[in-house]
């Protein structure tokens, strides 16, 4: 159920960002593939509810679509990343046409907040993507630990399961969207679980 991706680290050390180092009792939360009607507001009021915040890598396309969610995300605190124009793997874009969608979902983005962090579609840059995103003023974001049930976005064991392996300084990728409205019980779940241990969610910047 659960992928960890801190074995990959050496392979880009420095480049890609798997984990934060620190001391503090927190760790990053993560979302990828929004904003949507059917999961984003469910999600930003168990954030809401648990004090918690959050880094949302965002679709241009789905932006585009939906600019007063985004505009809510930036609204109460939470960190835009770019994820690209449409959800597909990012690894099968000619650096061109990466380039010209990192830059039009950029453009989007922007107008919310400062936008600088990147998190390729199917979870993996080629070096040429990475070396064009680096470029573009983004740093490049996996994560330690990924939720792949529920299509990303976990069903009603996934909080259970995740706790153990969510530490600090720890990056938690999860999945929104059409199909995954399962996501915001995965959070609620898994909030109250790290709480207890004394663990808060923040968002990328808050701690990088």
């Amino acid at each position: 159920m659960i992928t960890p991706l801190t074995a990959l680290g050496p392979v880009l050390r420095g480049r890609v960002l798997f984990a934060v180092p620190t001391w503090v009792p927190r760790f990053v939360l993560t979302f990828d593939d929004g904003p949507h009607p059917a999961t984003t507001p469910a999600l930003l009021d168990v954030l809401a509810r648990h004090g918690a915040h959050a880094t949302f890598f965002l679709l241009g396309e789905r932006a585009s679509a939906y600019p007063e969610l985004v505009a809510r995300i930036a609204a109460e605190g939470h960190e835009i990343g770019n994820h690209t124009w449409r959800d597909e793997p990012t690894w099968r874009l000619a650096p061109a046409e990466f380039r010209e969608d990192l830059r039009a979902t950029q453009r989007v983005l922007a107008a919310h907040g400062p936008v600088r962090w990147f998190r390729p579609g199917s979870g993996w840059p080629t070096p040429r993507h990475l070396a064009i995103a680096e470029e573009e003023g983004l740093r490049c974001v996996l994560g330690t630990a990924v939720a792949i049930s529920g299509a990303g976005a976990g069903t009603a064991t996934t909080a259970r399961w995740l706790d153990p392996v969510v530490r600090r300084g720890g990056i938690v990728v999860l999945h929104e969207g059409p199909q995954r409205v399962g996501v915001a019980g995965t959070v609620d779940g898994l909030l109250e679980r790290t709480a207890r241990r004394g663990l808060s969610a923040v968002a990328l910047s808050d701690l990088a």
